[in-house]
C-alpha cells in the first residue's frame, strides 16, 4: 500500500483537483484506491458529488481522538466513481486544537491508515496551511506529491514546502517527495513559460517533475459544479490525457507497475 499526501501550504494551487483526478485515474487503471479528505473546507468531498450532512463519525475524527486504541480506526468509506472516500466536514476543524492535547496525536492517522487492508493507494488531501491537520496528513504518508503552479506563486512556495517535509521526517523518517506536479500552466504567457523553465532546471535535484497540467478554467470549474473528476467529465480530452500521463509519471516515480 502506497500512502500519499498531496501537500502545499498555499491555497489555490490545484491540490484538491490533483487528488481527485489522480485518484480516479489510478482506480480506472485497476488499483484499489482510497481518498481521504482532511480539509474542513471539504472541497474534495463536494467535488466528488457528495452532498448532504456529514457527521464527524464519518470522517477521520474518531481514529484520531478515541481513547481506546482499538477504536482508533477509520470509518467505512463511501464509494464514489470507483474508489473509496472518507469525507470531510467543517466540524473537522476541531482537530486543530484537539491534537495538541493528545500525546503523540500527530501520528494517529499514520497508525490508523496502516491498519487498512486491501488498498493499493491511499491519497490524502491536506488543508492549505501549516497547521496541525496538514502535519497529520503529511506524517501519515510514505510519499508527498506537491502541486506547483507554473508562476511566481508556485516558485515562491517551494522552499517552505521542502523545509516542512524535512521537518515532518522527525515523525516519519522515510518520508520523501515523490513528485512535483505542475499545475495551472498557461503556455500563452511568457511568465508561465519562464517559470516552467526555472522549475525544470532546479526542482529535479529534489524530486521528479511532472509534465504540466495546462490551465483550462472552463473544464475544471464545470467538474467542480458537477461533482465529477475531469476524466469522467471530458473523457479523451487534452485534460484527460494530461492527467493520465501524470499518473503514469507518479507510478514511475514510485516504482509501481500498472496492474
Amino acid at each position: 500500500m502506497q500512502v500519499i499526501s498531496v501537500f502545499n501550504h498555499a491555497g489555490g494551487v490545484a491540490k484538491t483537483s490533483t487528488v481527485r483526478d489522480l485518484g480516479y485515474v489510478l482506480a480506472d487503471l485497476g488499483f484499489n484506491v482510497l481518498l481521504i479528505d482532511l480539509d474542513p473546507q471539504a472541497n474534495l468531498t463536494r467535488w466528488l458529488g457528495v452532498e448532504g450532512e456529514i457527521t464527524l463519525a464519518e470522517t477521520v475524527h474518531p481514529a484520531i481522538v478515541a481513547g481506546d486504541e482499538e477504536a482508533r480506526v477509520l470509518p467505512e468509506p463511501r464509494r464514489v466513481h470507483g474508489f473509496g472516500l472518507i469525507p470531510a466536514t467543517l466540524g473537522l476543524a476541531v482537530l486543530e486544537r484537539e491534537i495538541i492535547s493528545i500525546v503523540m496525536g500527530i501520528i494517529r492517522l499514520r497508525e490508523a491508515v496502516r491498519k487498512l487492508e486491501g488498498y493499493d493507494f491511499v491519497l490524502i488531501d491536506s488543508p492549505p496551511s501549516l497547521g496541525q491537520l496538514s502535519a497529520l496528513a503529511v506524517v501519515a504518508a510514505d510519499s508527498v506529491v506537491v502541486p506547483v503552479p507554473t508562476n511566481r506563486k508556485g516558485l515562491d512556495g517551494i522552499p517552505t514546502v521542502v523545509r516542512m517535509v524535512r521537518e515532518y521526517r522527525s515523525a516519519a523518517p522515510d518520508l520523501k517527495i515523490a513528485l512535483f506536479v505542475l499545475t495551472q500552466h498557461d503556455r500563452r504567457t511568457r511568465h508561465d513559460r519562464d517559470s516552467l523553465d526555472v522549475i525544470r532546471s532546479e526542482l529535479p535535484a529534489v524530486a521528479p517533475v511532472s509534465r504540466p497540467l495546462n490551465s483550462r478554467p472552463a473544464i475544471y470549474s464545470d467538474t467542480q459544479v458537477r461533482g465529477v473528476p475531469v476524466p469522467v467529465y471530458a473523457p479523451g480530452s487534452a485534460s484527460d490525457i494530461e492527467i493520465r500521463e501524470v499518473a503514469d509519471e507518479l507510478l514511475a516515480a514510485l516504482g509501481v507497475d500498472r496492474p
